[in-house]
């Protein structure tokens, strides 16, 4: 299907080196005959049919394919390439990449010519120009590659190239790659010229688009301009080699070709740009890599990726993956992937993660995933889910989740959906319960009570005073739990457990209350309900200090409740009755 955004860069950058990505033996899909028969139709749908029938996705780079411009094509069992050149006007280079075939924007073509093909010492020197084939003009920053040294040059304001190739086979394979032109390859034989065309090659390419990496602020300042067209020229183009070494990006055992190499061991003393790794990255102060990461990665400032991760990244300050991360993430500030997460984020300040993640994250001070979150977030201060949460969230402060289908442990909790549970001060939930009781009873002469939640689950924050004349005052605050159970269009039942500190004049005693209530309420009218009912106390009042006298203790609680008690006072300080409370509820 042709596509505007992803297409135009997916699977893709790559192929275009034509000796490099696609020799010419391995055209298997390019020539696979086909039958195409179309009259004025959108470009678009003759490229939808062509895919169905070849069970192949077409990809773009450069120049998008026109999708609305109407086509005629009549064609029994042509080449594909055959017909791609009739529908495209030969404006495009085709190339093969697992399944896809990639159309590349080339309606211009190169020239090689060569000035110097001489041995000198070990070194084979191969020097010359490119040029625009129709109009003789020099090409400034072409790029220049020698596939099997793995080395190669951008051309200057002259369009001229020099390379000094070492430890080489006996033939030299040039191939020259520029936007917008068609990608040429030359083989040469010592000092003689011997013929043109390709070979098989044992480099490798990767699909994707993976040059926002050199438009971050890491990139712009680290990876210098000459790397970046090498980069926009080369594409997906990478080579496997064993191990590669940096100083810093532009001092390295592949020069400039250090950002499409994929080594198994990669050492930088202080900071690198390769192209990727498979096995153990290490650095001084930095790694930056183009494309993909399989490895265990260790920085002592920070790790950049454009590509996918598989593995473990550990950083100092920071890691940043453009793809997507299945491993584990440490740092000591701060984690970031542009993509999903599957496994483990450690960091010191905070975590985030763009698309989807499944699994934990960790973080003194918060932790953010923009689409769902399948698994644990822990945090010291917030813990944010865009979308869907399945699995807990737990924050010093506050946790949101735009839909909960799990549980939630902070002081303060927001859900946008009715689902999953809140455990905290204060929760707020879409249709939820949110009420303010005030309320009287047998200790506490006025009470103020929020209630947040939901009908399944709510928190209670009360207050209480008792100020009476002749009498001790009471100050009391609680905490606790509760549930509204529908009995009828008017009437609820809600069952309430708390607790309550009860402040009597000194704070050297802890004066305890738990409290179980069971109230009716009923409607009046919208937003007004009366509520009544019994309530179980059980009252205890401990010393801080051992050596202290019960002669100056508070009998308040006792005067109070003499005529309810149903367990006396015992040699534990505790005492229980059977109370009651009365009050309104208001919204």
């Amino acid at each position: 299907m042709l596509q505007n955004s992803k297409f135009t860069f997916v699977s893709i950058l790559l192929l275009l080196i034509s000796g490099i990505f696609s020799p010419v033996y391995a055209q298997a899909m390019l020539d696979t005959p086909m039958s195409v028969h179309a009259d004025k139709k959108p470009l678009g749908d003759v490229l939808d049919i062509m895919e169905q029938k070849g069970n192949f996705r077409f990809a773009y780079y450069g120049k998008l394919v026109v999708k609305d411009s109407l086509v005629s094509i009549h064609a029994d069992q042509y080449a594909i390439k055959e017909i791609l050149d009739q529908l495209l006007n030969n404006r495009y280079e085709y190339k093969e990449s697992k399944g896809f075939i990639i159309l590349r924007y080339a309606p211009l073509d190169l020239a090689l010519v060569l000035e110097k093909n001489s041995v000198v010492g070990d070194q084979q020197i191969v020097s010359g120009y490119i040029m625009d084939a129709k109009t003789n003009k020099r090409i400034e920053n072409a790029s220049v590659l020698e596939r099997n040294a793995l080395q190669s040059t951008l051309t200057d304001k002259d369009g001229f190239f020099e390379l000094k190739l070492k430890n080489i086979p006996q033939s030299i394979e040039l191939t020259v790659v520029k936007e917008n032109y068609k990608t040429i390859t030359t083989i040469f034989l010592s000092e003689i010229k011997i013929q043109m065309g390709s070979r098989k090659s044992a480099t490798d390419y990767v699909d994707g688009d993976f040059s926002e990496i050199e438009r971050t602020g890491i990139g712009r300042f680290f990876i210098s301009s000459k790397q970046k067209i090498q980069s926009l020229n080369l594409g997906g183009f990478i080579s496997n080699v064993p191990v590669q070494a940096s100083l810093i990006p532009s001092l390295s055992t592949r020069g400039m070709m250090n950002s499409q190499i994929n080594s198994n061991f990669s050492l930088n003393l202080l900071g690198g740009y390769t192209g990727g790794v498979r096995g153990l990255e290490m650095a001084g102060l930095y790694n930056i890599n183009r494309m993909n990461v399989d490895a265990l990665q260790m920085a002592g400032l920070f790790n950049t990726v454009g590509g996918t991760v598989k593995g473990v990244q550990l950083a100092g300050i920071y890691n940043n993956v453009f793809g997507d991360l299945k491993g584990l993430q440490m740092s000591g500030i701060h984690n970031s992937v542009k993509g999903s997460q599957i496994g483990l984020q450690i960091s010191g300040i905070f975590n985030s993660v763009q698309n989807d993640s499944k699994g934990m994250q960790m973080a003194a001070i918060h932790n953010t995933v923009n689409c769902s979150q399948d698994g644990l977030q822990i945090s010291g201060i917030y813990n944010i889910g865009n979308e869907a949460v399945r699995g807990a969230q737990i924050a010093g402060i506050l946790n949101y989740a735009k839909e909960l289908n799990g549980v939630q442990f902070g002081l303060i909790n927001i859900t946008g959906s009715p689902s999953g549970y809140s455990f905290g001060l204060l929760n707020f939930k879409k249709n939820g319960y949110k009420k303010i009781s005030i309320t009287s009873n047998e200790i506490s002469d006025l009470n103020l009570s929020v209630k947040t939640g939901d009908n399944k689950l709510y928190t209670i924050l009360t207050v209480g005073r008792s100020d009476r004349q002749g009498e001790e005052k009471l100050t009391s605050f609680g905490v606790g739990l509760g549930t509204n159970i529908k009995l009828g269009n008017r009437f609820t039942y809600n069952p309430e457990i708390s607790t309550h500190y009860l402040y009597l004049g000194n704070w050297d005693r802890l004066n305890t209350l738990n409290k179980f209530d069971s109230s009716f309420s009923f409607r009046i009218f919208k937003g007004v309900a009366l509520s009544a009912g019994p309530a179980f106390n059980v009252y205890s009042s401990q010393s801080s200090d051992k050596n202290a006298s019960d002669n100056n203790m508070s009998t308040f609680v006792q005067d109070r409740t003499k005529r309810y008690t149903v367990i006396k006072e015992n040699s534990k300080g505790l005492s229980g009755w059977m109370g009651w409370s009365f009050g309104v509820t208001l919204f």
